[in-house]
């Protein structure tokens, strides 16, 4: 702002057309009262038969009120209002006439016999002061709607935050509002402006030189500016942000007058937009932990396997369980999980009868969440198989309390099963439990085989457990899906489904590629994949007796498909990977949860068509 800029003739046309326009006052009614009565006071002042107030249009002269002339509207070119308009000033018997920002719409002039001898100086600035007259007619707006605008501009710069500033360049003095006073701790009133250096010094000192030459060169190009910065930080070291924009105002000769600019307080917006990043950045790390943790499972899985389909089962449920602590962190918005809910996710579905899990109501950080839910995985996954879940009386129970230290301690009894013995080699689950989970913890992990059954013990620190998060209301909470084929019951019997036609509709590529492999060899006939809404409905009158349906299609429900084929009396499958409301519901079908297995969906499909 040192050094105020001169925009070009082209801008300063373009800006003075623009501000004519904009009040509506070309064509229209043709010698209001107030106007002509200037225009004859004029003629009077010069003893002259033609007088008129002169609006200059693009290629036109319109004029608003007359005498002596024979009608509104003449060619522009050579007319001595064009002339006042391009000069910018008093020309013959001519003055110009502006608006408030300086832009000269046109002249009060004078014409024809008697008004070619000489002026007076006197009689010249009484023709200007008639001039401004004009002005003042031609621009005013009804007091009505000057007060609704006055009132509507106070309402949106209040709602907005927003602070004024004027700066007189002639007296070198910035006027501050009491808004922007407050809003950016500036002194208000008049102060000097040191010829607009004086409010640099409020700025943060890394973006005051960028921030002086922003503003300088838009000014120059423009006339306008607009900008981001930072001001000096707050009482408590915070960064504290702005927006602001001029405009710079130019008198009759073409030079700067007044810079007229808002401010306004962006903090919360900037700090929105930086925990957004933070977010996008949080998320990129945690889908490459995911993918290398599915790694590891894998290979780790793999090695620990006799054979390729017990792999495939081992590694499928150990996804399962990572998914279900995924559902149940994303319910809480990734700030963690409750204890109790993990539980209950690991082994309410397993024998319900069977097992029990009670303690403290503990809230786990999204880390400790993942780490436990898949501990308790193994150890429920161990008792089904070889421990108190593999018979009928045999019990499961799970109780943890509070430690003096401010972490937890859990403890795993199975009672009424098989007597429990060491394994002769430490498997991949009891590195999880032991080696993998006490670490995530920041405890430790214990696993005990005893005549009476396997016991373990895990210890998590205080950094493992986080404040629980606000209550929700429970109307706000969504409706979760309900999956009707679970891991457990995954047992089809062989050839159940031999000899079926089924139809898949799965958006993702690789997902539908496996699903087709994998039922192709349990003797199914795949008549089509579709991955697109529109493609599935052009497949539904192909000849199959069962459709696999994902719920999401690439944002849209499969709803419509899964309608046409329950008004044709198909039966079919839901597949998803949501766990809140997002399936068709109200839908008489099975409900598979992502990820799930081959055996899973043939099972399902045994299901709806009788074949199980």
């Amino acid at each position: 702002m040192d050094d105020a800029p001169i925009v070009s003739d082209d801008r300063q046309e373009s800006g003075r057309l623009k501000a004519l326009r904009a009040l509506g006052i070309l064509d229209g009614e043709v010698n209001e009262p107030r106007l002509l009565r200037l225009a004859r006071l004029a003629g009077r002042l010069f003893d002259a038969p033609k007088a008129a107030v002169a609006l200059v249009d693009q290629d036109r002269i319109w004029r608003k009120a007359f005498t002596g002339y024979s009608g509104p509207e003449a060619p522009r070119a050579g007319d001595l209002a064009d002339q006042v308009v391009a000069l910018g000033r008093v020309v013959d018997l001519a003055a110009p006439i502006r608006d408030c920002q300086g832009h000269v719409l046109g002249a009060l002039m004078v014409e024809g016999p008697g008004a070619n001898g000489p002026a007076q100086p006197e009689d010249l600035q009484a023709l200007e002061d008639l001039a401004d007259l004009a002005a003042e007619i031609l621009t005013a707006k009804p007091e009505a709607d000057r007060t609704l605008e006055g009132e509507r501009l106070n309402l949106a710069i209040t709602a907005a935050a927003l602070g004024e500033f004027e700066w007189d360049i002639k007296r070198d003095v910035f006027k501050i509002s009491p808004r922007l006073a407050k809003v950016a701790g500036l002194p208000p009133g008049v102060i000097p402006s040191e010829n607009g250096a004086a409010l640099f010094p409020y700025i943060h000192p890394d973006d005051r030189e960028a921030a002086r030459e922003t503003i300088n060169r838009q000014l120059a190009e423009t006339g306008r500016y607009s900008l981001e910065y930072r001001r000096l930080p707050d009482a408590d070291g915070n960064a504290v942000w702005y927006h602001g924009s001029g405009v710079m105002l130019f008198g009759p000769d073409h030079e700067p007058t007044h810079l007229i600019g808002v401010v306004q307080d962006i903090s919360e917006r900037k700090a929105e937009e930086e925990q957004r990043e933070n977010l996008v950045a949080e998320l990129d790390h945690r889908i490459k932990n995911l993918l290398a943790v599915v790694q590891s499972v894998a290979a780790q899985s793999a090695r620990k396997s006799a054979s390729l389909d017990v792999f495939l089962k081992t590694f499928a449920a150990r996804l399962k369980s990572m998914s279900s602590a995924h559902d149940l962190l994303s319910a809480a918005r990734w700030r963690g999980a409750t204890l109790a809910r993990i539980a209950a996710a690991e082994l309410g579905g397993l024998a319900p009868t069977q097992t029990r899990w009670d303690g403290p109501e503990l809230f786990l950080t999204p880390r400790a969440a993942s780490a436990l839910s898949l501990a308790l995985h193994e150890l429920a996954v161990n008792a089904v198989r070889y421990g108190s879940l593999s018979t009928e009386n045999g019990k499961v129970e799970v109780v943890w309390r509070r430690s003096p230290e401010g972490g937890f301690a859990l403890e795993w009894l199975e009672t009424g099963g098989p007597p429990a013995a060491a394994p002769l080699t430490k498997g991949f689950g009891a590195t999880l439990i032991e080696d993998v989970a006490g670490r995530e913890l920041g405890g430790s992990a214990k696993i005990n085989y005893r005549s009476s059954g396997v016991t373990a013990m895990i210890v998590g620190s205080a950094e493992a457990l986080a404040d629980a998060p606000p209550v929700e209301p429970v109307s706000a909470a969504p409706e979760r899906i309900v999956e009707t084929v679970v891991a457990a019951d995954e047992t089809v019997r062989p050839g159940a489904i031999a000899g079926l036609k089924v139809l898949i509709v799965e958006d993702s590529l690789l997902l539908a590629l496996e699903l087709e492999a994998g039922l192709e060899d349990a003797g199914v006939e795949v008549v089509g994949c579709a991955a697109e809404l529109g493609e599935a409905l052009s497949m539904v009158e192909k000849d199959f007796d069962v459709a696999v349906l994902d719920a999401d299609l690439n944002g849209q429900s499969v709803a419509p498909v899964a309608e046409i084929l329950r008004s044709m009396g198909r039966p079919f499958v839901f597949a998803t990977g949501y766990a809140d409301k997002a399936a068709p519901m109200g839908f008489d079908a099975p409900i598979v949860r992502k990820p799930y297995n081959v055996h899973q969906i043939a099972r399902a499909v045994a299901g709806v068509t009788g074949r199980a």
